[in-house]
């Protein structure tokens, strides 16, 4: 099997981002989205920043899933570990944005509270060190490691903290 390429999976993720920019900046709450994926003064706040109306700022970490459709997987792949190797935090956990977002090819999005996602998750994994599938893929110089877990359950336990929206 062939390492996953980032580089290449960075690509793909651009026009999944570019759809989540444009839905929420047609929000009526919302003035400017900005894309802030190539700034790397951003790098740990979120892929985009969100102005709203009444002035409050706020930023969404993105996770695209442009080979994957609500169809064929009912999965989120939350990243723990962008680097097994050097224990470096991935995801919701390498990142201090407001914001957690899922997009699928199909243009599912699922938002939630990054917060929220996370103190979940570690009070699962707390409870039972197995309550998700972690899967260990192999990039070309590293691993990451990444909980498999379904999107019926996040919505389960995150209620209002959880949102999916059609943005196809």
């Amino acid at each position: 099997m062939a390492a996953y390429n980032f580089p290449g999976k960075q690509r793909e993720s651009y026009e999944l981002v570019e759809k989540v920019r444009g839905w929420l900046d047609r929000r009526e709450d919302v003035v400017e989205v900005v894309d802030l994926q190539d700034d790397p003064r951003f790098y740990y706040r979120g892929d985009l920043k969100i102005t709203r109306r009444d002035g409050t700022v706020q930023y969404v970490e993105v996770k695209s899933e442009p080979r994957y459709s609500r169809e064929n997987t009912p999965f989120m792949a939350v990243e723990r570990y962008s680097s097994v190797e050097k224990n470096t935090s991935g995801g919701p956990w390498s990142t201090s944005a407001d914001f957690y977002a899922h997009v699928y090819a199909d243009g599912l999005l699922v938002i939630m509270s990054r917060r929220k996602l996370i103190g979940w998750i570690e009070g699962e994994l707390g409870r039972d060190p197995l309550s998700f599938e972690y899967k260990l893929v192999k990039n070309e110089t590293y691993t990451t490691g990444t909980y498999l877990i379904t999107r019926v359950r996040v919505k389960a336990a995150l209620g209002i903290f959880y949102r999916d929206y059609e943005i196809a």
